[in-house]
């Protein structure tokens, strides 16, 4: 088993064009990968979800509370001052496609693995406990519209038995 941060690029590259493609398809904005950069400061707020089946996974995203903004105006189009519960949604539905996409480019094994709905928390650090005997893991920061955020995966061991990442 890994033991600490994955260091294989094929899997980062992979992870690092989902968060690229989700960012261009879905929201037709730029992410970028921000290296040597310290974690995105002051989390304000997160969002994760389990991938439980073939394949067990956490992937976990955070944003600090202005960053988090700027992706809801991106999602919906505007710019305003948004309740809560709709920056929550913009962050939970991020996590969600970038778990589906990441998902999606390991193939077929991956197709017997469900996505669990997205735990949001603010306002205190989130859980970055990885679930028991996950060997392979990957936190990367990005800059979108020059704001930090993470996007951490933890993965299984018996992931690491595959060949490598998808396509």
């Amino acid at each position: 088993m890994m033991a600490g941060p994955c260091t294989d690029t094929r899997w980062i590259e992979q992870l690092d064009g989902v968060v690229a493609d989700v960012f261009n398809i879905m929201l037709q904005q730029s992410c970028e990968v921000v290296e040597d950069a310290a974690d995105a400061a002051e989390i304000g707020i997160a969002a994760k979800i389990l991938l439980s089946g073939a394949i067990e996974a956490q992937c976990l995203v955070e944003f600090p509370q202005a960053t988090a903004k700027k992706l809801t105006d991106a999602f919906l189009g505007s710019q305003d001052d948004w309740e809560d519960a709709l920056i929550e949604d913009a962050i939970g539905e991020l996590c969600n496609m970038i778990a589906g996409g990441w998902k999606s480019a390991l193939g077929a094994t991956a197709s017997a693995s469900g996505l669990s709905v997205p735990a949001i928390s603010r306002a205190r650090a989130p859980d970055r406990n990885p679930p028991n005997g996950c060997g392979l893991r990957m936190r990367r920061t990005y800059s979108f519209r020059n704001s930090p955020f993470t996007v951490s995966l933890a993965i299984r061991e018996h992931i690491e038995k595959m060949n490598q990442p998808g396509p």
